[in-house]
């Protein structure tokens, strides 16, 4: 019985230097006739590309196609005498290596060409992690999800989601060290999904591991907004900001307050004028890519990300006062 198993499974899947070496085979066509490389890249990795496509159109604003993405990863892998595929060694298909180049060719280009401002510059060291303290599994589930990466989704799914003890996490992936290796990368990707893409979770899922203590300057506003008619939440926050100056009255100094926060997120100089531009004036996008020499949506891209730490800033400080 076991041998005629042993039978039907071979039968099933093919040995797996057999795949490897067809991989290899289709990478060398590739390389080698130009009608199969163009099929390729327009027509088998049609659908992958389109993913990629409205991935970056629904994070960052920009348009671009399934063709747009298939040309600029034709040209990234042609350049050179096909340099870049030289490097595949047929760990995994064909389609899935493409498909990360893929991405990083869009990304490069789309930076080149100020659509959008580089994420390398994200202090993923500035933020920690919320999510064991999120309740409902299902957000903890979705957050998680930012991830794609198979090993490191797994990592945050056990951790974050399922919250399973160590030991079992370090069952799963072998040992404490690997364990402990794969959730630290998972949890630096996911904090820059967090910050550097559109979603509803930052604010909920971030907390800033810098100190907000913003210095609190104060002025009496002449129109007083009768108490009968704020929110809980915004007597709340009149009552915190009233404290620590040692001020009977709530009145307080919002725009003060909102650049006190600003300074202790330390933002270079450009990012701080183009957010207060956008804040305060509501200047439009082509009007500040006209004056920094880059496209409407690198800006709006960059408020994006600025809004979103201030936001986080924000919340940890509110959070931090009513707790």
């Amino acid at each position: 019985m076991k041998r005629a198993n042993d039978t039907y499974q071979s039968l099933r899947y093919p040995p797996l230097d057999a795949v490897r070496g067809n991989a290899l085979l289709m990478m060398n066509l590739i390389k080698t006739d130009e009608k199969a490389a163009r099929f390729f890249f327009f027509v088998e990795m049609f659908s992958r590309m389109q993913s990629i496509a409205n991935s970056y159109n629904r994070s960052f604003g920009t348009e671009l196609t399934a063709a747009g993405v298939s040309s600029l990863t034709y040209l990234s892998c042609w350049e050179n005498h096909w340099a870049r595929l030289s490097s595949y060694k047929g760990e995994t298909t064909p389609h899935n290596w493409m498909t990360k180049i893929a991405s990083q060719a869009t990304y490069d280009y789309l930076v080149e060409e100020r659509y959008i401002s580089p994420i390398c510059d994200t202090r993923t060291t500035d933020y920690r992690l919320r999510l064991r303290g999120i309740r409902d599994t299902n957000v903890r589930q979705a957050i998680v999800d930012l991830v794609y990466i198979p090993g490191q989704h797994k990592a945050l799914e056990m951790y974050y989601v399922r919250k399973l003890p160590d030991a079992e996490i370090d069952k799963a992936f072998g040992n404490h060290e690997t364990a402990s290796d794969i959730l630290r990368t998972a949890e630096k990707n996911l904090i820059e999904q967090l910050l550097n893409t559109e979603n509803p979770y930052a604010e909920l899922a971030l907390s800033t591991k810098r100190p907000i203590n913003p210095e609190l300057r104060w002025q009496v506003w002449h129109d007083r907004i009768d108490d009968d008619e704020i929110t809980d939440s915004r007597q709340l926050l009149r009552e915190l900001l009233a404290d620590p100056a040692g001020r009977t009255d709530w009145d307080q100094n919002v725009h003060n307050f909102i650049l006190d926060i600003i300074d202790e997120l330390k933002w270079e100089e450009r990012d701080r004028e183009i957010w207060c531009e956008r804040f305060f004036k509501d200047t439009p996008s082509a009007r500040l890519a006209e004056h920094y020499k880059v496209r409407s949506t690198w800006i709006d891209n960059r408020y994006s990300r600025l809004n979103r730490q201030f936001r986080i800033a924000v919340r940890t400080w509110w959070n931090l006062h009513t707790n």
